[in-house]
């Protein structure tokens, strides 16, 4: 399913925190969100899921207006993986994981086998199948983002949204969560910090800054040591990997003057 933001203004507070954005998100695209804190990615993902409607413009799904569509279907159409959810640690991993498939039975229904199924399936994928009994708010931050994760694939939706996927995720599970998404087939939007793991597993990156979209397009050209100093503020050199050939960015503090 491809996604489409036409001219997504969206206010909070009085203030306004995203300017006319454009973005085209094409069928089965990994499109990462960059950009510092504030600039407007995970307020860009919201207006996706109306968590955030926005004031002016409007965000398609295959060309449908997603502010007219019931709630239910949105819901089984787009899977959202957002920062931890505290209101919902006192489940066991599981029973998190079992909420995904809420949107796709009736309400007061009892879950069905295929339900436990996908469940099973997305608990394997997300490396926290020995954990299902566990109290979710016991579990270490990285544990809990996982559990994030297998709760989104279990809402099987045909878009993925991801809010700081590698959030509390050591180096492994942030590769391993990445090559997951990577392989879904499915349409993803990922809210991300790290640059080179967008560069590295995104079809397309956006920027963002001072909710403004600056550049789009593959990570490769769009990831210039001009374009980070600009909106990141710190130096990039670009390496080349020998073995590999792959692209590597570090970052420095800008030179002071003087």
């Amino acid at each position: 399913m491809s996604v489409l933001f036409d001219d997504v203004s969206v206010a909070r507070g009085g203030r306004t925190v995203l300017h006319s954005i454009d973005l085209e998100v094409g069928t089965g695209r990994i499109v990462g969100l960059l950009g510092p804190n504030g600039s407007g990615k995970s307020t860009l993902l919201r207006a996706l899921f109306t968590g955030q409607r926005p004031h002016a413009g409007r965000v398609l799904i295959d060309g449908a207006d997603v502010s007219q569509l019931a709630p239910r279907t949105l819901a089984r159409t787009v899977s959202v993986m957002l920062q931890d959810s505290p209101s919902e640690f006192d489940l066991t991993v599981r029973e998190t994981v079992l909420v995904g498939r809420s949107p796709h039975r009736p309400p007061f229904s009892r879950d069905t086998a295929e339900d436990q199924r996908i469940v099973d399936e997305a608990l394997r994928t997300a490396d926290v199948h020995d954990l299902g009994d566990c109290l979710v708010r016991r579990l270490s931050g990285g544990q809990r983002q996982r559990v994030m994760l297998a709760r989104a694939l279990a809402q099987s939706g045909e878009i993925l949204l991801l809010d700081e996927p590698t959030n509390h995720l050591d180096i492994a599970h942030q590769l391993d969560l990445m090559r997951v998404v990577s392989g879904l087939g499915t349409t993803v939007i990922a809210a991300l910090h790290d640059l080179n793991i967008a560069a590295a597993f995104c079809d397309d990156v956006a920027v963002l800054d001072e909710g403004r979209l600056v550049a789009f397009g593959p990570p490769d050209t769009v990831l210039t040591p001009a374009l980070v100093d600009e909106v990141f503020h710190v130096t990039a050199r670009v390496a080349i990997e020998v073995d590999t050939g792959a692209r590597a960015m570090t970052f420095h503090p800008r030179q002071s003057a003087g």
